[in-house]
Order: C-alpha cells, then sequence, then structure tokens
C-alpha cells in the first residue's frame, strides 16, 4: 500500500471510531406505544434488574463547600461526576466515582456500607439509614428516577419523544409535580423499552433552561454483575473505621416525629424505622436530629452564604430546588432539608418546635 493510501485509510478508520456514537444516537428510534403510566411502572418495576456501566452526572446548584455536613451534597448537585456502576439489587451495589487524582468506592451489602476512599487509603463501614443525606448512588439514573416518581399520580405524568440513549431505544416520560410546594418543576426521563431501566434522567427548578441535575447511562451491559464485581478487594495495610451518620435516633431532644409536618404525610419506611422523612417524590422533606459536632460545622458552612436567613436559633437558605433550615430545638440541633418551599420547611421547623 503506497504512503498517500495508508494515510487515507488511517483517517477513515479515526474517523469511523469518532463518529460512531453520533451515528448510534441518530440512529432513528421505533417509538414506543406505552402510555405514561405504563412507562412509569416499567420504571418501578425495574429496580431489581441487573446491570453495568458508566454513568455522568452534572449538577448546576451552587453549594459552598467546607468541611462539613453539606458537601456531600455540594459536590453532587453542583459538579461534573463520572460513576462506574455494578448494579444487582437495592441492597447490592457497589458505585464507584471516578477523578483524576483517584477514587472513592462505595458498596452496599444489605445493611450495611463500605466506603474506601484511595487517598486516604481508608475503608468506613456505616449502617444503612433511611434518614442521611444524598450519597452517589443516588444520583444513578435508576436511583433517581425510582425517588422522583415514588406517589407520582398519574395525572401528573405525560409521554416525552422517545430518544437513543447509551445505544439503546428509551421511552420518554415527563413528571410535572401538581403540588405548589414542590420545588421542582419537571422530571424528564428516558427508561430503556425492553427492560424499564432509566438511562437519563433530567431534573428541572423554577423552569430553568438548564436541568439543576441531570445523570445519563453512557455505556450499559445488562448482564447482572457477580457478587465478586460487587465486592470491594481489600488488601493489606489499610486503616479501618466505622461511620457514625448526623445524628441520634428519631426521638432525640424529647420530639417524637409527628404523623405529618407542614401538612407532608410521614412516609411508612420513615414511621417504622422511627425517623422523620415526609412526602412523596419531589416533594419531600426530612427532619434530621444532628450531633453537636455535626451542627457546628454546618452552621459555619451556612452563615458563609450571603442569602441565609439568621434569627440567632434558627438558619434559613435555599439552594436551587433545595431548602435548608438549620434549628435549635429543645436540646437538640435538627437540619430540616428537602424539595419543598422554604416557607414549607419553615412552617415544619415551627411544628416541631411546638412539639418540643
Amino acid at each position: 500500500m503506497v504512503p498517500a493510501a495508508r494515510w487515507l485509510l488511517v483517517l477513515a478508520v479515526a474517523v469511523g471510531l469518532v463518529g460512531a456514537p453520533v451515528l448510534v444516537r441518530a440512529w432513528p428510534v421505533e417509538p414506543s406505544d406505552a402510555s405514561p403510566v405504563e412507562v412509569a411502572e416499567a420504571v418501578r418495576a425495574s429496580a431489581g434488574t441487573g446491570w453495568s456501566g458508566e454513568v455522568r452526572s452534572q449538577g448546576s446548584v451552587e453549594i459552598p463547600q467546607s468541611d462539613a455536613t453539606l458537601d456531600g451534597v455540594a459536590r453532587l448537585l453542583g459538579e461534573s461526576s463520572t460513576l462506574r456502576v455494578w448494579w444487582r439489587s437495592p441492597e447490592e451495589y457497589r458505585v464507584d466515582r471516578v477523578r483524576p487524582s483517584g477514587e472513592t468506592d462505595l458498596v452496599r451489602a444489605g445493611d450495611v456500607t463500605l466506603r474506601w476512599r484511595y487517598e486516604g487509603n481508608r475503608v468506613t463501614f456505616t449502617p444503612v439509614s433511611t434518614l442521611r443525606l444524598p450519597d452517589d448512588p443516588d444520583v444513578v439514573p435508576l436511583a433517581l428516577a425510582r425517588r422522583m416518581l415514588a406517589g407520582a399520580d398519574d395525572d401528573e405524568l405525560t409521554r416525552l419523544p422517545d430518544d437513543r440513549v447509551a445505544g439503546r431505544p428509551a421511552a420518554g416520560l415527563r413528571l410535572a409535580p401538581a403540588d405548589p410546594r414542590s420545588t421542582i418543576d419537571r422530571v424528564d426521563l428516558w427508561a430503556d423499552h425492553a427492560s424499564g431501566l432509566p438511562l437519563r434522567v433530567e431534573v428541572y427548578a423554577d423552569d430553568e433552561a438548564a436541568p439543576a441535575l441531570a445523570s445519563e447511562v453512557t455505556d450499559l451491559d445488562l448482564r447482572r454483575p457477580t457478587a465478586r464485581e460487587t465486592a470491594l478487594d481489600l488488601g493489606d495495610g489499610l486503616e479501618y473505621g466505622r461511620g457514625v451518620g448526623l445524628g441520634g435516633p428519631g426521638r432525640a431532644g424529647g420530639i417524637t416525629p409527628p404523623e405529618r409536618l407542614a401538612g407532608l404525610p410521614r412516609r411508612e419506611e420513615s414511621r417504622e424505622s422511627g425517623l422523620g422523612v415526609y412526602g412523596r417524590g419531589p416533594t419531600a422533606l426530612a427532619a434530621l436530629p444532628l450531633r453537636d459536632s455535626v451542627a457546628r460545622g454546618l452552621r459555619d458552612q451556612l452563615r458563609q452564604v450571603r442569602a441565609t436567613r439568621d434569627t440567632g436559633s434558627r438558619l434559613a437558605v435555599a439552594f436551587g430546588p433545595l431548602s435548608v433550615v438549620l434549628a435549635r430545638i429543645g436540646d437538640r440541633a435538627y437540619l430540616l432539608v428537602g424539595t419543598v418551599t422554604l416557607p414549607t420547611v419553615d412552617r415544619a421547623a415551627d411544628e416541631l418546635e411546638e412539639a418540643a
């Protein structure tokens, strides 16, 4: 082969490799005839679908970072992330956050999570809790879509045009919350035609043109991972610790979580565990009792934000679709946080003070 022909061949191969993903996305999708309710039901039923692949998420919410409670939330809602996922079930999975400086691996095995931080060479064991702040697995499209659709009414759902995501045809669905207390304007998602697995989720707040949070599967294998693939291969020389969570039990400070808070009903799983989680899907609120050390760090973090309202006993601020109130109630500090309006969270804090 003459040099010129050889270079033409190399150029053709290079163009083919670069253009292949574009061609896959542009390949026409035969529309699904599933109704909005049927798509939502397929998404809910996909929790046990085994799969692995890569997920990329992008948040546009600005939250100040420091060594305090909301740092994990700030990272999830305000940065781009690349996650490697091995998903066997909602109780057994592995999610690795990949960064240029290393990675952080999180494994759930039943009622315990293990987190390995590459930089510190440390493994932390933490009991699974209903009452916690969002973490990497929560932005995986499967978990995010199912959380948003929890309790959705049929008349809040409409179909969107189907699309091709991760090379697979996906049915489009929009959730537009009817509750005026929700800070979420709409949730758009696309679910795999065959399995119902959510492949892309976009969460919008206040009619913004860009999503506050977008998460998409970019590479997908629908084979169920083995237990070996979801396990951490722990070597020698690691440090081990135990995570202690944010605070104590739901009755901390003498307050029993009420059955309704700011007009929102208490969730069934929250009632069983003695914790305070209220509302549904895109209209959710949690009341978290905090240890004093955690509350001090969070108080310092919130006071860095100009928009924070500080009354001395209560700090209140909104970050995109997230409303946050830190209040002293009884003899404990409480963090009230959710995708509801700030007046709704203030009202919840007032009701907790009355119950103290």
